[in-house]
């Protein structure tokens, strides 16, 4: 009997830290993610520093932020249904292109300079409504393209390159803003999307059989049916909604630590930006290297203590390098999380639901605009130090909490 080159890839008990690269459909899968998470890097920066200098409002800079997480409570469980549904290539296609119609549309509105403010943030919630069929499409087409056994290895793999053009596009934008202004800055965003755009395109994946709408509609209820049943689901997602709001709110002050706490401008930011990309580089490598062969729930708990440690140091520091330093830190902890988060979802679930598994993850990002919105009213009430230390030394205590109680977790 003769073994497929499949069984062969599949045999070791350990994938290498690039056999997802041996796929040529992950290669072109991998290069629009990286192109699409570049053109996201610069959108994000861009909004932050313009709305803060624009308003100087530390509330506003922060709902710009958080205002991209609100359409994920709705639309999350749709994209799950849709990513188990549709062809993933052309779902992440047509995100690409809306993402690159919105940058070209920021970047009129801020010449045309009319209701500016609010037309932005409208445009942000529409490039937020993105994420919701993104990620559900992306994370499971990489499992259908390398198995199972090369899940970890691949989402690992596709977040360190994301990351990783993060620090480029990070510096690049902060040096475009100070140099040519926002404007510009949205316009040379939109051409890595383009890019994404093409890269998904060529994806040839077969198309799942097509639905009625009342069947549609069945598989967004058993997708929230889902998050409910499945104990390992609900603590997973449960701990994604806890770090969405007292976590990954750093983004939205980020501009405001830059601002107000360390003074400095743009360029600054773009540092500061791109020292996040940096960590979260790093922490995607470490994956990459352990994702299949250290504990997962042990990993994601000490994940989470050192994320709320290291927001406390940012919001504490008045030194601009060891605050570079910080913020690569929640770089990583923020990349490891996600990435942890995917794969043991995924793992969780049977195959055929791991769209809507991953549809269950952006309902709990969606709950993230809380935590901007607070702590950006916070901040305003009393200082950017003050809020960034509430929100570490809360998700350093439910760090222990969960360690103590969550015994399903740390066994996995």
């Amino acid at each position: 009997m003769t073994t497929s080159p499949e069984a062969t890839v599949e045999d070791p008990a350990r994938p290498g830290v690039l056999a997802s690269f041996e796929e040529p459909e992950f290669r072109t899968v991998w290069f629009g993610a990286v192109l699409f998470g570049l053109g996201m890097w610069m959108e994000r920066l861009a909004i932050g520093w313009f709305v803060l200098d624009e308003t100087g409002s530390v509330f506003l800079a922060a709902l710009s932020f958080a205002i991209r997480t609100i359409p994920n409570l709705v639309l999350g469980p749709i994209g799950g249904a849709a990513s188990d549904r549709l062809p993933r290539g052309q779902v992440l296609t047509a995100t690409a292109l809306i993402r690159l119609v919105a940058a070209a549309l920021m970047a009129l509105i801020v010449w045309v300079d009319v209701a500016t403010i609010p037309a932005l943030l409208a445009l942000v919630f529409v490039t937020g409504s993105t994420i919701a069929f993104q990620n559900t499409a992306l994370q499971p087409l990489q499992a259908e393209i390398v198995g199972p056994r090369r899940l970890g290895n691949a989402i690992s793999l596709t977040s360190f390159g994301q990351r990783t053009i993060g620090v480029f596009g990070a510096l690049t934008g902060g040096v475009l803003i100070a140099w040519l202004g926002p404007a510009p800055t949205f316009l040379v965003g939109a051409i890595p999307l383009a890019g994404a755009a093409f890269m998904f395109s060529r994806v040839r994946r077969p198309a799942r059989p097509t639905s009625t709408d009342q069947r549609f509609i069945a598989d967004v209820i058993d997708g929230l049916r889902l998050i409910v049943q499945t104990p390992m689901v609900r603590l997973l997602l449960g701990m994604m909604i806890l770090v969405e709001i007292l976590g990954f709110s750093f983004n939205g002050l980020l501009p405001a630590v830059a601002e107000r706490v360390l003074e400095v401008g743009p360029e600054r930011l773009g540092v500061l930006t791109a020292g996040v990309s940096v960590g979260a580089m790093l922490g995607t490598l470490f994956l990459v290297v352990t994702a299949d062969r250290l504990p997962r729930g042990l990993m994601l708990i000490g994940v989470f203590a050192s994320f709320g440690l290291l927001i406390v140091l940012l919001g504490n520091s008045t030194l601009f390098w060891l605050s570079v330093i910080a913020v690569a830190g929640i770089g990583a902890c923020a990349a490891m999380t996600d990435a942890l988060e995917w794969i043991m979802l995924q793992d969780a679930v049977p195959d055929e639901l791991r769209g809507r598994a991953l549809g269950g993850w952006n309902f709990a990002i969606g709950w993230g605009w809380i935590g901007p919105v607070v702590l950006g009213a916070l901040a305003d009430a009393t200082d950017v130090t003050t809020a960034l230390t509430l929100s570490g030394a809360l998700l350093a205590a439910s760090a222990a909490l969960i360690l103590l109680l969550a015994g399903s977790l740390r066994a996995r």
